[in-house]
């Protein structure tokens, strides 16, 4: 619980939370940067931050920005404040897409060149 000061969250990867993983109250400055935030299973708890007051008109002039974070299935950032960025979100999942197809694209010409001539290759999926 981040309250009344100033916090910088940097490089720390989070995987299994279980309603969100940065919460604030009391006027706290929060910048992520450059973690990874990867969401449960659970479509209720997706949201990366949480607010912990009565109604919007109190942390609206909070200031939380994110910069160079990752957010993976489905995973979601709301910045507040100076320096958030509009749709954050959306831009945050374009570039996570970006990022994926590229660590996929690089992945496959690996595979390709690896089983060039080695005949057929069978690939299962281990998600069940």
């Amino acid at each position: 619980m981040c309250r009344n000061s100033y916090f910088h969250i940097v490089n720390n990867d989070y995987t299994h939370w279980e309603v969100y993983t940065i919460a604030g109250s009391s006027n706290p400055t929060i910048n992520s940067q450059g973690n990874r935030y990867l969401a449960p299973v659970n479509h209720f708890a997706k949201e990366v931050t949480r607010r912990v007051v009565i109604g919007s008109k109190i942390w609206r002039h909070w200031n939380w920005r994110s910069e160079g974070d990752l957010m993976l299935n489905g995973a979601y950032y709301t910045p507040i404040g100076r320096g958030a960025v509009a749709n954050y979100a959306r831009d945050m999942l374009l570039r996570s897409l970006v990022r994926l197809a590229k660590v996929l694209s690089r992945g496959t010409l690996l595979l390709r060149s690896s089983v060039r001539g080695k005949g057929k290759l069978l690939l299962r999926s281990s998600v069940t």
